[in-house]
């Protein structure tokens, strides 16, 4: 396993990992558990939880699980929770409770999209959080992205506006990632905890970034 996560992934989750133990929640669409077995060679205990449970996830949204990871398209260990239809969320969509405290998070706290570009895309993404969540432009979140091509870069950043998504770049090359999100990460949880919210800037911001606002606050979105 440690071979598996040497450098770059290592140095990612370990970074997602200091963060939800300062509080951040973490929700993914991806099937694996890699973060909570990482978490576990690191004496961490952390919980994977997917759709089915409706009670856990309406604890984990209102923050009584914070070492929870949330899958919304399930998780391999549980293949009953495994979410590869809109029908298999359907039962957490008509839980107007479960539902209301989900998309307040996306209302009141900042996210990161880490390694998602086309997660805004996905219909369990956008049922959860985007179909019912008013003046999304007004909202800051934050995409993590590879600065690939100018023209790219400037189109997905303004498609990414009307959801309330601030398009950032870590660098040219993936490479650069590992080391700019553990800049980040380590920004976020040294600053003073005020509230259990930060307002934090990029420890490395271009100008263009800037222009955007980069703040972020205590939810991560890791995908």
């Amino acid at each position: 396993l440690e071979c598996k996560m040497e450098h770059a992934g290592k140095h990612l989750l370990r970074s997602v990992l200091q963060l939800m133990e300062s509080g951040a929640l973490v929700l993914t669409t991806n099937f694996d558990n890699l973060l909570e077995i990482y978490a576990a060679h690191q004496a961490t205990k952390l919980e994977s939880l997917d759709l089915t449970d409706e009670k856990k996830v309406l604890e984990w949204a209102q923050e009584k699980r914070r070492l929870s990871v949330l899958h919304i398209h399930g998780v391999y260990t549980n293949p009953s929770g495994i979410v590869l239809h809109p029908a298999g969320y359907q039962n957490v969509l008509r839980n107007t409770e479960v539902m209301r405290e989900i998309q307040k998070l996306y209302e009141t706290k900042s996210f990161v999209f880490l390694g998602c570009g086309r997660t805004v895309d996905d219909t369990t993404f956008q049922a959860l959080f985007l179909e019912a969540v008013k003046h999304k432009s007004d909202l800051e979140h934050f995409m993590l992205v590879r600065r690939e091509d100018v023209g790219e870069f400037k189109k997905l950043r303004d498609n990414m506006l009307d959801k309330g998504i601030k398009v950032i770049s870590y660098g040219d090359e993936y490479a650069d990632l590992p080391e700019y999100f553990e800049r980040l990460a380590n920004e976020i949880c040294n600053r003073d905890v005020l509230t259990n919210s930060w307002a934090t800037g990029s420890p490395s911001q271009t100008g263009e970034e800037q222009q955007n606002g980069f703040n972020t606050q205590k939810s991560l979105l890791q995908g």
